[in-house]
């Protein structure tokens, strides 16, 4: 008899699945008598990074501190108690009643921990489907597990997912083991009357379900999961389930790619900066949000779906430092802003001085009569030559700014903003620089109160002067964060960005007939990044989605501050570092970006 003959016509689904075993042959597949599959991170998997962080959740659930170490201790204490009493396997009645809480009975802890193991567990994709179906074509399949649950767990947890009688055999109820002398393989082959070489065994853990099998005469095969390099302990649980829903979804597994680096870390970010604007909002009684182009792209995504519930309304807003700089810009002040113009000039042309506020550059004879090059790269010496041509040439970059200004002004009333409202404008951070330039480019024809939101404002000299007169709040600021949190998040905030981003131009101004805005693509040595920060924003939105049913499903609620927590451990040590998907990135700032040189994330931290 041939596989082909068994799966049918949907053979080809299952190429994957059988791909997966190391040495595993259709023909086992179709001679075996018994078909044994483990069950934890074989047939059905956990959406977390490690198993054991589900006592975390259970502790969040029953409001017990420390519950993890406690549990863990506990089991400890139960399989010190099995070996006294001479037996081979733990149960989780064992566990709790080395349990002490004076909160819960040792009954109402054995629930809660069952009914969230049955609410945690999903099938395991494809090798589910395989399973199901191999059933379905006559086989006899069976569920195999080293566990402290009884045989009943598993058969709910099948139960659940439209599998009905499959004959179980856990450690817990056979008082036998698979990892110790393969006992439980014995007591199989005894009670379905089989010997246990027509028995074939599958799992993912090689002395339990491959080594201790094989040794008992069955044929064994391993099973390589695709996620056991995103297996980790000791994370936030925010980044938990991350990496544990990421065995759910195809092409997100390797987490070097974009969707994967959105979903394992900026979809948390998103969701809990989200939440806590949301909070704030509230509280302050704000009238509009304004995301941010780019930063706030994806959180307006969220809101659009649904996924913080009701919110205030909002509004995507193609706003930049740059855009509503240039908009306050006039003849009278002109000069004190020839700094800003020239910020993070040296090494770009001095014709790319001009492009990146939307100035068309004048011919080369022009500059050179300044003293300058058009294409030459400027250094430090040739800002004072810069200074005079900016200055000669302002009523040219004057109509720029004039030409914002009034679509800016059209942007906000198409938008319907009414005088006295409140208005929150949601940044990234770090200093509040587009908050001013808004406040002085808006102050010019509407009186409204600005708040600024920001996931961190740093410890500099700018932040500290414009809280004189912004009114900025911080998910992590120095009123509720440790000092040497905010500065590493600070040195690390390029990285950072690149999670708060949109796929579209950075904006630098806004058309006066349409207020539509105007976009730069950046200059010279990049590569289309468009398709990269769309990755990493289809990654994010995933993340919510699975998130938001998740902790429905599980009833739990992690903080704003709890799904942070994924976006802090990359910063920490820089651990970005490791992912080449953000250290390749190359001119993702397009005011700094020039034909001449090619700019890497590393290229803007602190050293």
């Amino acid at each position: 008899m041939l596989m082909n003959t068994i799966l049918g016509p949907e053979f080809n689904r299952f190429a994957e699945a059988i791909e997966s075993f190391k040495d595993l042959s259709v023909t086992a597949l179709n001679d075996a008598e018994v078909i044994s599959f483990d069950f934890f991170d074989t047939l059905f998997t956990r959406p977390l990074a490690d198993p054991e962080d589900a006592f975390d959740i259970l502790g969040k659930q029953l409001g017990i501190d420390n519950f993890k170490t406690k549990r863990q201790s506990a089991q400890v204490e139960a399989f010190r108690q099995m070996s006294a009493s001479g037996k081979k396997e733990i149960t989780i009645a064992g566990i709790y009643a080395a349990f002490a809480d004076d909160k819960y009975t040792s009954e109402q802890l054995i629930n809660a921990e069952y009914q969230l193991e049955l609410n945690l567990v999903e099938p395991n994709g494809i090798i589910f489907e395989l399973f199901k179906h191999l059933k379905e074509a006559g086989k006899t399949v069976i569920v195999t597990s080293d566990m402290y649950l009884p045989a009943r767990f598993f058969a709910q947890a099948l139960e659940q997912h439209g599998v009905t009688g499959v004959a179980v055999f856990s450690s817990a109820d056979e008082n036998a083991t698979k990892r110790d002398s393969g006992e439980l393989f014995d007591i199989i082959a005894r009670r379905l009357d089989v010997s246990t070489d027509q028995i074939l065994h599958v799992g993912d853990n090689e002395i339990s379900d491959v080594i201790r099998p094989r040794e008992k005469g069955l044929l064994a095969y391993h099973y390589c999961s695709h996620y056991l390099s995103t297996i980790c302990k000791g994370l936030p649980l925010s980044l938990s389930f991350a990496q544990g829903m990421l065995k759910s979804h195809e092409g997100y597994h390797d987490l070097q790619t974009y969707k994967s680096l959105g979903f394992t870390y900026g979809g948390a970010a998103s969701l809990g900066f989200l939440k806590w604007i949301k909070a704030q909002a509230v509280a302050q009684q704000i009238d509009h949000v304004f995301f941010l182009s780019r930063d706030g792209y994806v959180m307006q995504k969220m809101v659009e779906r649904g996924d913080v519930g009701d919110f205030p309304d909002s509004t995507y807003f193609y706003g930049s430092r740059t855009a509503l700089t240039l908009a306050t810009i006039n003849d009278q002040n002109f000069v004190q802003f020839i700094p800003f113009l020239l910020s993070g000039a040296e090494g770009l042309q001095p014709r790319e001085v001009l492009e990146r506020i939307g100035v068309v550059p004048p011919a080369p004879e022009i500059m050179a009569s300044f003293g300058l090059s058009a294409e030459t790269a400027l250094t430090p010496e040739l800002f004072p030559l810069m200074t005079n041509f900016l200055y000669a040439w302002r009523w040219q970059i004057l109509l720029v700014c004039r030409k914002n200004r009034r679509g800016l002004f059209a942007y906000i009333q198409k938008l319907g903003i009414k005088s006295g409202e409140k208005i929150a404008l949601v940044d990234v951070g770090w200093s509040g620089t587009t908050q001013e330039a808004f406040y002085h480019a808006v102050k010019q024809f509407i009186d409204i109160e600005i708040h600024g939101y920001y996931f961190c404002l740093a410890n500099t000299a700018e932040k500290l002067r414009r809280t004189t007169f912004l009114q900025m709040h911080a998910m992590y600021e120095a009123g509720n964060a440790d000092i040497s949190l905010i500065d590493q998040i600070y040195e690390n905030r390029v990285a950072i960005e690149l999670f708060f981003s949109a796929p579209h131009d950075s904006i630098i101004g806004y058309d006066a007939a349409t207020s539509s805005p105007v976009g730069d693509q950046g200059r010279g040595l990049k590569r289309d990044l468009s398709q990269s920060i769309s990755d990493i924003c289809d990654g994010a939105m995933l993340f919510a989605e699975n998130y938001n049913a998740l902790s429905k499903r599980l009833n739990i609620e992690l903080t704003p501050h709890e799904l942070s927590l994924s976006m802090l451990t990359l910063v920490q040590n820089k651990k970005w570092q490791d992912y080449s998907a953000i250290t390749g990135i190359s001119n993702f700032d397009a005011w700094g970006s020039s034909r001449l040189k090619s700019l890497c994330v590393e290229d803007y931290l602190i050293s």
